[in-house]
């Protein structure tokens, strides 16, 4: 326990939210991680200042055009979305108060929350909807660029209404609608360049929280939208999202009760058993169902040798999984089979061709590519890129690059910072290998498809950024995607997963472990959608009043 002036003086230079408490609170006990502490009956409460800890700073906070997952981390609350993901994926109002699926399903129509203002103050709309759509998500977005093909029209007959007409019944639009459209304000992108609007690194949304400062290198501060058209909430006076690179550092910090939650990208499986021993503090696994996350090795097909099946082929054998996920994963995964999670049970495939750990067989397949040892023992040099704040990530792509050694590959980890492996690794393509964690729901054609279709092949962070060319799979993937009959599209999905196992088109490594922390004091936290790991706009103090006042 932090002595009663160290606290003080953090609250002061750490904008804490004793001090957004006034002078009341500064007078009474402490309250951030005291054992035993009496939390308030159940309920919302109102008040208060919720501290998140980022492990990355991203570029910039417009969720439209990245699906990074250190940007949805700390400008969700600022935006809304036409409708949410509840945990059993069925949609939930936010903008749309209600909506209705024509019989042929081909007309989506949405009836809007009429008194809705974007947070400069300019009045929302229904064009508002149909710009969002049609010059930005089906324009940038990794995952709505391909989805756009499937919509007509989007027609606004009225300033509160938004139909959306497509070519054909499509069965995951609405999926889509849901888990990844943030809708944004047209008055200030409409004929400017949406990569570069200013907006996007001071975002102007309807939703409950409006982006207040961003001081580069520390935090980012959110303040409550006093405007929110559902006018309960929001409940705390603050969302301060704090950067802090350092993995251990954060667990410190989350200890200490200097920031309040961690999300699973930014909590190291090292420590998910300790914290789980921790009365002040609670672990979940909830709330990261849609996502399906696979951690994988991407190789650059564009760039020799890993153009050659044989190659990938070998590289998938010399790497043994199951000691990765000891290791560097603490036993929380299991080995990946495929291009797609188990959680995604309806569309997944447990039967393709898998790669063993064999490192004879791995050597056997270099010696018939043609790439022989040389008086070292060494056949190439190779390059891995890694996100270094994940730590599991790091530990993964040391533990490869020793791996690969065994097979005359010289591996030399590189760990950089998020905004620059993604810019490597999707931007530039200037890299080998690469480490990362993607996600391969809610839906396949949202969460996998963007990785291997080759129309995807673009300088967007995210999408196929291996390069990976095959008819085949295109085909797959397009007939998947727009099929309305699910089981029809499962077996497609897992003929796709069959051809790229054999073509070994990156090495699936395991199903990431998805836990999230948080200090107990707070309420609201994963417990209500699909996607609340990063959706936290209804948290609430415990401690707080019981009305705002």
């Amino acid at each position: 326990m932090r002595k009663r002036d160290e606290f003080d003086a953090a609250a002061a230079c750490l904008s804490r939210r004793a001090v957004l408490q006034g002078l009341a609170a500064l007078s009474a006990t402490p309250f951030l991680s005291i054992p035993g502490l009496a939390l308030a009956a159940d309920g919302p409460r109102y008040g208060g200042t919720f501290l998140v800890g980022s492990g990355s700073e991203p570029r910039h906070l417009n969720l439209n055009i990245t699906t990074d997952a250190a940007t949805k981390l700390i400008s969700n609350p600022v935006f809304s979305k036409l409708i949410g993901l509840k945990t059993d994926f069925t949609p939930a109002p936010d903008l749309a108060k209600s909506w209705a699926v024509s019989e042929d399903g081909l007309l989506y129509t949405f009836t809007l929350e009429e008194g809705v203002k974007w947070h400069d103050g300019k009045p929302f709309s229904a064009e508002d909807v149909k710009f969002t759509f049609e010059k930005v998500l089906f324009e940038f977005h990794n995952i709505g660029k391909a989805l756009g093909q499937y919509v007509e029209t989007i027609e606004t007959p009225d300033p509160a209404t938004v139909i959306f007409k497509l070519k054909s019944p499509n069965d995951v639009f609405l999926t889509f609608i849901a888990s990844q459209s943030y809708i944004q304000p047209k008055h200030l992108y409409d004929g400017t360049d949406v990569m570069t609007n200013p907006a996007n690194t001071a975002p102007v949304g309807t939703g409950p929280f409006r982006f207040s400062e961003w001081s580069r290198g520390r935090e980012v501060v959110l303040v409550r939208n006093e405007d929110y058209f559902r006018k309960d909430r929001p409940y705390v006076d603050r969302i301060v999202s704090r950067f802090i690179p350092e993995a251990s550092s954060r667990v410190r910090a989350l200890e200490a009760g200097e920031v309040d939650y961690l999300a699973y990208f930014d909590l190291p499986p090292s420590m998910v058993a300790t914290l789980r021993e921790n009365p002040n503090i609670t672990v979940v696994g909830e709330g990261h169902n849609a996502w399906g996350s696979i951690v994988e090795l991407m190789m650059n097909l564009d760039r020799a040798p890993y153009n050659d099946v044989r190659v990938r082929q070998a590289i998938t054998h010399a790497i043994d999984r199951q000691f990765i996920i000891d290791k560097a994963n603490f036993g929380l995964s299991k080995v990946a089979t495929g291009p797609i999670s188990s959680q995604i049970g309806w569309a997944y495939n447990p039967e393709t061709r898998q790669y063993p750990y064999d490192p004879e067989t791995a050597n056997k397949l270099l010696d018939e590519a043609g790439i022989a040892k040389d008086s070292n023992g060494i056949r190439f040099k190779a390059g891995i890129v890694v996100t270094r704040t994940i730590e599991a990530n790091v530990k993964t792509a040391q533990i490869i690059a020793e791996q690969l050694k065994a097979v005359g590959i010289d591996a030399q980890v590189r760990a950089i910072d998020d905004a620059s492996s993604s810019e490597a690794v999707y931007i530039k393509r200037d890299f080998d290998m690469y480490v990362q964690s993607l996600t391969t729901g809610p839906d396949p054609a949202m969460g996998m498809q963007r990785q291997y279709i080759s129309s995807n092949i673009r300088p967007v962070p995210f999408t196929n950024g291996i390069g990976y060319r095959n008819p085949k799979v295109d085909d797959l993937l397009t007939r998947a995607a727009s099929n309305p009959d699910r089981a029809k599209r499962a077996e497609l999905y897992k003929e796709v997963s069959e051809v790229l196992c054999d073509d070994a088109a990156l090495v699936w490594l395991y199903e990431n472990a998805a836990f999230s922390a948080y200090n107990p004091a707070f309420g609201n936290l994963h417990s209500w959608a699909a996607e609340s790991n990063y959706n936290y706009g209804d948290v609430y103090w415990k401690e707080g009043e019981e009305s705002r006042a």
